[in-house]
C-alpha cells in the first residue's frame, strides 16, 4: 500500500473544495459533502456503519475503508491539549461526483458527548469573533493504516483501502476535509458553517453566530447528562473508603463522607500530572496495551467552563436497547463443565456487586458447592469510569439500592469489617489516591509494563489478605480501556509479562454485540459458526438470560446456536447479513437487570437558528431498520415500522420497546421520561426531537441510568392519577 504525508491544510482545502465536474464520474472528484460525523460508543459502531451502507451503496457495491489505528481526536481547550486514540474509525461515501460523507470515530460515550458540546470563543486573524467554533476535532493519518488495521466492520469488508495515501483517491479527499480543524476552515474570514451543523441562518454574516460544528452527533449509551456527572464525579476529590493491612487484619477508614461520590482523579498522578478541577489526570490501563483515557469538564447548556464557546441546545434520539453482559474466562474454575454446560453460568446480583466492589475475591465466594472452600483468586476486570459501559455497570449492578441496608454502616462501630451496603459502593471502591501509589506522587511498581502491586492508577487493587491461592494468579481488580481491551484481556488475551496482573478466573462485562463478543472465540474465521473453541462465556444474572428466553439459550423455541451460555458467532461479509437473530426476550419484558437505552446526541430544533440534521435523522432510522431487516440483532429497535423521506429527515413509526427506566434529576436537568407528550398514543411517532423546554413524545431528559424499569403504560396511568410522569425510582 502506497503511504504519503499529509500536504498542508491549504491545500486540503482547495482539494476539497473543487467545483468542477471534469471528473463528473468519478466519487468525490468534484467535492466532499459531510453528512455525519458521529463520534463515541462502540455500541453503535456497526450499526451506524449498515445504515451510511445503506445510504450510501449502488447495487451490491459500497466505498468503506475502516482501521483500528490511524485516528485520533484532539480536544484543543485545555492549556495543553489532550489527545484520545479513536479506533475503530470508518467512513463511507457514495458514487456522486460531489460525494456524501458518512464518517464514525469510536471513542466511548462519556467522552463522545464531551466532544459534541466542546465549543471555544475564537478570534480569527481578521479580527472576526467565533462565538461557537468547535473545539475538539478529529485527525486520520493514512500512514498508520495497513492491511493488519483494515476491515474493522463486522460484516462489512473494506473495499477502497486500496485508495489510502494516493493522492487524488476519493479517500484522500475525504480524509483532506476531516483533517482541517475548525480554527483553519474560518482563519481567513466569515466562512458559513457546514450544513451538517444545523444551521438555518443562510448569511454571511452570520456564520459568526453559527455552531461552527466538526461532530454533529455524539453516540452514547447513558444519556448526556448521565455522563456529565460521570465527568464531575471522576474530577471529585476520592470520598469512598480506604483500606490498609495490619498484620492480618484489614483496617478499613471512612474518607470524607464515605459515599463515593468522587474518584480522585483530581489528585495528582505519579508525580507526573497536575490535575485541576477542568482537567484531571489521564487515565491508564492495567495491561501494558499504552491505552489511555483523558478526563476533562464540559458542560451542556450556556457557555463552555474552559473555553467559553456557547453550547447549542440539544437533543437526544433513541435507537434501542441493548444488554451489558457479564463474562467469565474459561479458566481452571470457570471454565469448568458438567452435562455439557458450564458449572459456574449464574451470579445473584447481590453477589456480583460485591465482587466488583472488592469485597468478594475467590471463586468460592460464587460458587454453592460445599465443597469449594475458598477457591482460587479472581481477577476482575473493569472499564474506566467516564465509560457508558461502566457506568450502566455501576448503576444496574453495583451501585444500586438492591439489597442495602444503611449506607456504610459498620457494626458496632468497628473498623475491622468492610462496608454491607450496595447503596453507596462501586468498582472504585477502595482506589483511595492519597493512600496508593500512583495518585499520591509515589510510582507505581511497573515491571513489564504490568502493576505488581496496589496501585491507584493503572488500577491494581489487591485483596490484602488473600484468602485464597493459586499459583501465578492473585484476586485483583484491573483497569481496560476500551470494550476491546475489556473483552480481551477478561479471556486472558494480555499474558506476556504480565507477572502480577495474569488473569486466570477473570470476570467481565461489556455491551453486546457480534463484534465486540468475538473474542471470545479463540480463532478468527468462519461465517456464523465460531470456527475455533470457546475461551468465554457470558452468565445469567438472577437466572435471567440477556439475549435469550431460556437460561442460556439451550431450550428456547430456536435454540442458541453456538451452545449454552456462548455468545452467538456471525462473522458474514457482504451487504446482506444472516446472522442469527437475538431474541432478546428480557429485555423487552424488562427483566433483564443490566440494560440501557442507546441514543445519539444531536442539535435540537430551535425555532430560525437549527435543526436536527437531516442526515442524523436518516442514520438514526436506517440504523433501526437496519439492525431488524438485516439480522444484525446488535439491540432491541426502539420503534419499528419506521418510513420516512431521506430528502426531507421526516421519519415516523411505532413503538417497539414497550419497558423503560424512570429519569431523576441529573446534572441540574429536569427529568423527562418522554411519554407525557404521547396522549397514549405510540404508533405514528415522529423521530424528530426537541429541546429540554420543549419536549416531545418519546424524547426524554435528565438521568436514567439505574433508573427501576417500568412499563410505558404505568407511566401513562401515573400521568391520569398525578398529571406527571413517575420520576426519581431507582432500581
Amino acid at each position: 500500500m502506497n503511504k504519503k504525508m499529509i500536504v498542508a491544510a491549504v491545500a486540503l482545502m482547495a482539494s476539497v473544495l473543487i467545483t468542477t465536474n471534469v471528473f463528473a464520474q468519478t466519487p468525490c472528484s468534484s467535492g466532499v459533502t459531510v453528512q455525519f460525523n458521529g463520534v463515541g460508543s462502540s455500541a453503535q459502531a456497526n450499526s451506524f456503519a449498515q445504515a451510511a451502507r445503506a445510504l450510501t451503496q449502488s447495487g451490491s457495491s459500497y466505498n468503506l475503508v475502516s482501521t483500528s489505528k490511524g485516528a485520533v481526536i484532539t480536544d484543543k481547550r485545555p492549556a495543553t491539549a489532550v489527545s484520545d486514540t479513536a479506533n475503530p474509525f470508518w467512513v463511507m461515501w457514495d458514487f456522486n461526483a460531489n460525494c456524501n460523507v458518512y464518517a464514525y470515530w469510536t471513542i466511548d460515550s462519556g467522552a463522545g458527548v464531551k466532544d459534541f458540546f466542546a465549543y471555544e470563543k475564537f478570534t480569527n486573524g481578521s479580527g472576526k469573533v467565533y462565538s461557537s467554533l468547535a473545539a475538539t476535532y478529529g485527525t486520520i493519518t493514512d500512514s498508520k493504516i495497513s492491511s493488519s488495521t483494515e476491515n474493522q466492520i463486522g460484516g462489512l469488508p473494506d473495499t477502497q483501502d486500496s485508495q489510502v495515501g494516493v493522492a487524488g483517491s476519493a479517500f484522500e479527499l475525504i480524509e483532506a476535509a476531516l483533517n482541517t480543524e475548525p480554527e483553519t476552515r474560518v482563519a481567513s474570514g466569515n466562512v458559513q458553517a457546514p450544513k451538517y451543523c444545523g444551521n438555518l441562518t443562510t448569511t454571511s454574516t452570520a456564520a459568526l453566530t453559527q455552531y461552527q460544528c466538526y461532530f454533529n452527533v455524539g453516540a452514547t449509551d447513558v444519556r448526556p447528562e448521565d455522563a456529565l456527572y460521570a465527568t464531575t464525579r471522576a474530577l471529585t476529590s476520592y470520598n469512598g473508603y480506604s483500606v490498609t493491612a495490619n498484620g492480618t487484619t484489614n483496617e478499613y477508614t471512612k474518607v470524607g463522607t464515605g459515599e463515593l461520590t468522587g474518584l480522585g482523579y483530581s489528585t495528582a498522578n505519579n508525580g507526573t500530572c497536575t490535575p485541576s478541577t477542568a482537567v484531571g489526570c489521564t487515565i491508564t490501563d492495567s495491561f501494558d496495551q499504552s491505552k489511555t483515557f483523558n478526563v476533562v469538564t464540559f458542560k451542556l447548556s450556556g457557555t463552555d467552563p474552559i473555553s467559553a464557546g456557547s453550547l447549542p441546545a440539544y437533543t437526544t434520539l433513541s435507537t434501542g436497547a441493548e444488554p451489558v453482559l457479564v463474562l467469565a474466562h474459561n479458566g481452571t474454575v470457570f471454565g469448568e463443565t458438567s452435562g455439557g454446560t458450564y458449572t459456574y453460568n449464574n451470579v445473584n446480583r447481590q453477589v456480583l456487586a460485591q465482587v466488583f466492589s472488592g469485597q468478594s475475591h475467590c471463586t468460592g465466594d460464587l460458587l454453592t458447592s460445599a465443597a469449594a472452600g475458598a477457591g482460587s483468586p479472581i481477577q476482575v476486570i473493569e472499564r474506566e469510569p467516564l465509560s457508558g459501559t461502566y457506568n450502566t455497570f455501576e448503576f444496574t449492578a453495583v451501585r444500586t439500592l438492591t439489597g442495602s441496608g444503611n449506607a456504610f454502616v459498620l457494626p458496632n462501630g468497628t473498623t475491622t469489617l468492610p462496608p454491607i451496603s450496595n447503596a453507596w459502593n462501586g468498582q472504585e471502591e477502595f482506589n483511595d489516591p492519597a493512600a496508593l501509589p500512583g495518585g499520591n506522587g509515589t510510582a507505581c511498581t511497573i515491571t513489564g509494563g504490568y502493576p505488581q502491586a496496589n496501585c491507584f492508577n493503572p488500577l491494581y487493587l489487591e485483596n490484602p489478605n488473600n484468602q485464597c491461592s493459586e499459583s501465578g494468579f492473585l484476586p485483583v481488580r484491573l483497569r481496560a480501556i476500551g470494550t476491546g481491551e475489556e473483552v480481551k484481556a477478561t479471556v486472558a488475551t494480555y499474558t506476556t509479562g504480565a507477572g502480577n496482573a495474569a488473569v486466570d478466573n477473570g470476570l467481565g462485562y461489556a455491551f453486546w454485540g457480534y463484534g465486540n463478543m468475538a473474542p471470545l472465540c479463540n480463532a478468527a474465521g468462519g461465517t456464523t459458526t465460531c470456527p475455533g473453541s470457546y475461551i468465554g462465556h457470558y452468565l445469567t444474572v438472577d437466572s435471567i438470560d440477556p439475549l435469550f428466553t431460556t437460561p442460556g439459550g439451550a431450550l428456547d423455541s430456536s435454540p442458541n446456536p453456538a451452545g449454552a451460555y456462548n455468545p452467538p458467532y456471525c462473522n458474514v461479509t457482504g451487504v446482506s447479513q444472516t446472522c442469527f437473530s437475538i431474541p432478546f426476550t428480557h429485555i423487552k419484558d424488562g427483566s433483564y437487570p443490566l440494560w440501557s437505552l442507546l441514543r445519539v446526541v444531536t442539535f435540537a430544533p430551535v425555532t430560525a437558528k437549527t435543526a436536527t440534521p437531516i442526515p442524523v435523522l436518516n442514520m438514526v432510522a436506517e440504523a433501526e431498520i437496519e439492525t431488524a431487516s438485516d439480522g444484525l440483532s446488535d439491540f432491541v429497535p426502539f420503534l419499528n415500522s419506521l418510513s420516512g423521506n431521506t430528502t426531507t429527515g421526516v421519519w415516523t413509526g411505532d413503538l417497539n420497546l414497550f419497558a423503560f427506566r424512570s429519569h431523576y434529576l441529573q446534572s441540574t436537568i429536569k427529568p423527562a421520561n418522554g411519554h407525557k407528550g404521547c396522549s397514549g398514543v405510540f404508533t405514528g411517532i415522529s423521530l424528530q426531537g426537541g429541546n429540554s423546554k420543549s419536549s416531545t413524545c418519546l424524547v426524554d431528559f435528565g438521568g436514567d441510568v439505574g433508573g427501576s424499569v417500568l412499563t410505558v403504560q404505568a407511566d401513562v396511568d401515573y400521568v391520569s392519577d398525578w398529571s406527571t410522569e413517575e420520576y426519581d425510582v431507582r432500581q
